[in-house]
């Protein structure tokens, strides 16, 4: 009992407890870094500026890591349809096959899905919630599988199979997208590496001559060689990104 009072007061007294949120490590190397690097080049400003800096980096870490890619929500859809299919198959009703599917599915597909049960339990009719999906998320897979049930709800036909097909033909597309990415992918580092290593140069610059480049900036034609110069950088940036565009 003692031992159990003190896990208690040890569990109270964490920082989670208390609210006060928990210093991850990649975080602390992060803003270390940015503060190291800010009062190199800078001094206090340099400070500052490195820690806005490191402040949009790690927001947009934590972004990238809660979202879910696009070509990882094709294949979800994917395994959607095909329990939808398999719903089907084994005698259920269509409203019921959705009502499986949803179950089955991973976010942010079963949202999906389950607002279109939730319609149809409300008293929508069924052919009303799929064009109310098709409006709401006007994407091809979506407006595929739509556009097939519908077709059946028409004419009647062998549905199983077809959202056999549109499943396999989703798979497919996911299969070319990721092997478009793998044969670009040298040429994608390639933008990020000619994009980054004229800044890293101006920095490496800053720190071992920094007399010359405050005497290059100190000029107006200085200044506006170095804002060409980025320009020319941007630009030459995404236009390697376009190119690397596969329609």
């Amino acid at each position: 009992m003692r031992r159990g009072a003190v896990d208690r007061r040890l569990a109270l007294a964490s920082p989670g407890a208390i609210g006060v949120p928990a210093v991850r490590k990649d975080d602390a190397a992060l803003f270390g870094a940015a503060v190291l690097v800010g009062w190199a080049v800078a001094r206090v400003p340099g400070v500052f500026v490195g820690v806005a800096a490191a402040a949009v980096v790690r927001r947009i870490r934590r972004r990238r890591a809660t979202a879910v890619a696009p070509i990882v929500i094709e294949e979800r859809f994917a395994d959607a349809v095909g329990a939808l299919a398999a719903a089907v198959r084994s005698g259920a009703s269509l409203t019921q096959a959705i009502g499986y599917a949803a179950t089955e599915a991973a976010s942010p597909v079963r949202e999906d899905l389950t607002h279109l049960v939730e319609q149809v339990d409300t008293g929508i009719a069924l052919h009303r919630a799929l064009r109310s999906w098709a409006d709401d998320r006007p994407t091809p897979n979506v407006e595929l599988v739509v556009g097939a049930l519908e077709l059946h709800r028409r004419s009647g036909g062998d549905l199983p199979a077809v959202l056999d097909q549109v499943a396999g033909a989703i798979r497919d597309r996911v299969s070319i997208t990721r092997e478009v990415r793998s044969l670009t992918a040298q040429a994608r580092m390639s933008a990020w590496i000619l994009g980054l290593l004229p800044v890293g140069f101006f920095a490496f610059l800053w720190l071992t001559s920094r007399r010359d480049i405050e005497g290059a900036l100190s000029t107006p034609v200085g200044i506006a060689c170095v804002v060409a110069g980025l320009v020319l950088e941007l630009g030459a940036f995404l236009w390697i990104r376009k190119l690397l565009v596969v329609d």
